[in-house]
């Protein structure tokens, strides 16, 4: 198994929820206040997948250098 290889798709994940939570940031600027906490609890989920992604992306490439 390449972990570094399962280490990186996991890090274009974090990076496309990264993508994902700026582009909810940015439409939720100039809306009502009931939209804006339905867009910040999106942005939350989304930053748990975010965290995940990354703690898991972190101990994969621990990993892979432990295997080498």
């Amino acid at each position: 198994m390449n972990y570094l290889a399962w280490s990186q798709e996991y890090l274009n994940t974090a990076a496309e929820l990264a993508a994902v939570m700026a582009k909810l940031r940015k439409q939720s600027k100039g809306c009502s206040q009931t939209v804006k906490k339905e867009m910040e609890a999106r942005i939350a989920q989304y930053r748990i997948c975010y965290n995940e992604c990354m703690r898991t992306a972190a101990l994969l490439r621990e990993r892979h250098r432990d295997a080498a």
